[in-house]
């Protein structure tokens, strides 16, 4: 059989099956029993093409084809002009996280960014350099410069300008630093400067860890981190699509690993990110979005541990209950991948064995009577209808046509029979842990960090019951508060003191407004004002304490933003006008408020007033930074601050309605109160 297949991509496929793994390029040539499917792909990806977004799931047990499916969607995509990028869910890469892991997600992401010409990943750059092109034509011709002059130093400003505007087009969040990282990029590549194009790159790819750091860089306020990096997705898509892309398809993998993920508070703030990500492209508040996300059975099914143990996720992704499997709906975001036939098998493994011959330019002695021989061996061994897979079932014959081929001689027929099938314990199964094993995994990991310091076991409880999921304990110094002697804790989202009593007490880094010291002749003492008091603690030797400064200063600073009263905090500092200042101080306050009282009223508030403040202060942020002074920017300003003020006023208004609503209750169970004691006889009338 003649197959028109290319050397690399035969290297690959042979290679890749071999391992136990689906190859990254030439999928198409063995693709076989997916024709609904690949409809369905190709609708879809027209459907995102004409500006629509969506969320596809493709669940099936380990082995069975999501993995292949999401690579042929990949091979599909690319053809249609889409830019493609893959990553697979780890312990170490999820949606959200308080300490990387999501970062890690979006850095992943970017170093596997696809195009055409590029289908194995590493295209970011070719699409900047692209973009920026576009950028520097549209320029000379606006003004009426050569190509070539355009290019030299002295229209860098113009250009810088020309990438400004056209990045506030195509950004919503972060889109001040996005542009200038941009812009810091293309500055590198007029000055041939590598170093600042490849930090401007990293930048970009979400590689810096601390702020201090891509500011010493770039000049940058911000990087991209946990709590941003799905707006930087977002924001890049809409810079494909201004280059000429069709769109950006994003395939997530093992999403098992979320079903894993032993925290159940963690697991479920990850399940809310994904219904985040599912609610925005279907509600179209993104365009020209695709995700694709794989997991198993039990990853969607789980009502412990799965997505059908968040009631939100579960009401989104239940299965047509007409569907049967010769019945299928390929239009829900659930796809099912049904086994494949054994005659679609028989056309898998025919493919199969005339790519193994091109591959190693041989012709091997093995017909298509031995392929079905081989078929009927495998399918009938003990345990085949449980636990065989294409996977083992390819596996098993590449092994065979790999033994031949070195060793002519071997009889096929004594190959067949040695053929096993043995129950799958997969790389993937694990036990999952109990919620008190985690707390103790968590005690004895703080008792760990604080190994110099000796705590009983009542106080390593407590510090489990304070700390973060994934919190780590940064630094510890002797010091007094409040005239008790005991030892202060700096962690990354906390201070912690731990009186010589063992009494515990915790001070979140999100409620500080303002921080200083004061040195004497051997002791420092620290200020800091909360939301609500003023603390000194004191008793800091002076070697200690500018070290102590400088870690806050830098925890607070990188600070996971994850509700709007933490948010409104960090845009505070950032603000330069007093005025502005005063109001963000106070609706964080309400903001906070709001969420200590209710957290299911805070969540409502949060969805409710969190992107479009957002927006209005990072513009204003931009206005400040700019320092342009034009009637349309002083006009844009002062919109902004109304809007703002008017905001400030409902955040009032609201926080007011709910403790309006308390005293009514309260009122009425005061009045039940006062009834019962006047029917028991306990006051008079």
């Amino acid at each position: 059989m003649k197959i028109k297949v290319k050397p690399k991509e035969a290297t690959a496929i042979i290679n890749s099956l071999t391992s136990g793994v689906v190859p990254k390029i030439g999928v198409q040539h063995i693709t076989v029993g997916r024709s609904n499917e690949v409809e369905m792909v190709l609708s879809a990806l027209e459907e995102t093409k004409n500006g629509h977004s969506m969320m596809k799931f493709w669940i099936g047990n380990y082995g069975s084809g999501k993995s292949f499916m999401l690579h042929l969607l990949t091979t599909v995509a690319l053809k249609q002009k889409f830019v493609v990028a893959s990553a697979d869910f780890t312990p170490h890469i999820r949606l959200y996280s308080n300490d990387g892991k999501g970062q890690a997600l979006y850095t992943d992401l970017m170093n596997n960014v696809a195009i055409q010409t590029r289908p194995e990943g590493g295209a970011l750059h070719i699409l900047l350099e692209k973009w920026i092109e576009q950028v520097i034509v549209t320029a000379a011709g606006t003004h009426g410069i050569s190509l070539v002059d355009i290019r030299s130093e002295q229209y860098f400003g113009l250009i810088q300008n020309e990438i400004i505007k056209t990045v506030n087009t195509i950004t919503e969040t972060g889109g001040f630093d996005f542009g200038l990282a941009i812009i810091k990029y293309y500055e590198g590549f007029i000055k041939n400067d590598d170093s600042l194009r490849k930090n401007a790159l990293r930048w970009l790819k979400g590689e810096y860890t601390t702020k201090i750091e891509a500011r010493r860089d770039l000049g940058v306020s911000d990087i991209v981190n946990d709590r941003n990096y799905y707006d930087m997705l977002k924001n890049f898509c809409r810079l494909f699509v201004s280059i000429g892309y069709s769109g950006f398809v994003i395939n997530l993998d093992e999403a098992v690993n979320l079903f894993k993920i032993a925290n159940p508070g963690m697991r479920q703030r990850n399940f809310e990110k994904l219904l985040s990500m599912y609610n925005d492209c279907f509600q179209g508040k993104v365009e020209h979005l695709f995700f694709n996300v794989a997991g198993t059975n039990e990853t969607l099914e789980d009502d412990k541990k799965g997505f059908y143990s968040y009631d939100a996720l579960k009401t989104r992704l239940k299965i047509n209950k007409f569907e049967t499997q010769k019945l299928r709906d390929y239009s829900q975001p659930v796809i099912r991948l049904m086994p494949l036939s054994h005659d679609e098998i028989f056309v898998l493994l025919y493919n199969l064995r005339a790519i193994f011959n091109f591959n190693y330019n041989c012709e091997l002695d093995f017909s298509d009577k031995d392929i079905q021989v081989f078929m009927e061996e495998i399918y009938n061994k003990p345990g085949a209808t449980e636990f065989l897979t294409p996977r083992e079932v390819i596996r098993d014959f590449l092994n065979i046509l790999n033994i031949l081929r070195q060793n002519p001689e071997a009889d096929k027929q004594e190959l067949f029979a040695g053929i096993k099938v043995e129950e799958r314990t997969d790389e993937h199964e694990t036990v999952l842990e109990s919620e008190e094993d985690i707390r103790q995994k968590k005690i004895k990991r703080i008792g760990k960090q604080l190994k110099n310091i000796l705590l009983p076991d009542e106080i390593l409880e407590k510090l489990a019951d304070i700390l973060l999921d994934d919190e780590s304990l940064l630094k510890t110094v002797s010091a007094s508060f409040n005239n008790e002697a005991g030892t202060l804790i700096a962690t990354e989202k906390r201070l912690i003191f731990i009186s010589k009593r063992k009494d515990v007490k915790s001070f979140p880094y999100g409620q500080i407004n303002e921080m200083s010291y004061k040195s004497g002749p051997q002791y420092s003492t620290l200020h800091i004002l909360l939301n609500t008091e003023n603390l000194n603690i004191d008793f800091i030797p002076n070697s200690r304490i500018k070290p102590l400064i400088h870690l806050l200063e830098a925890q607070i600073d990188i600070i996971e933003r994850k509700t709007l009263a933490a948010e409104l905090k960090y845009w505070e500092k950032e603000i330069a006008d007093p005025d502005m200042k005063s109001h963000l101080s106070r609706m964080s306050r309400i903001a906070y408020m709001i969420q200590e009282k209710d957290h299911t009223a805070g969540e409502t508030f949060s969805m409710r007033h969190t992107d479009t403040v957002i927006k209005l202060v990072q513009q204003l942020k931009a206005i400040e930074v700019s320092e342009v002074i034009s009637v349309e920017v002083d006009a844009s300003r002062e919109r902004i601050v109304e809007a703002l003020k008017v905001t400030h006023q409902a955040f009032e208004n609201e926080l007011v309605s709910m403790f309006q609503a308390d005293m009514l209750e309260i009122d009425a169970e005061a009045m039940a109160y006062k009834q019962n004691l006047k029917n028991r006889g306990l006051i008079n009338e």
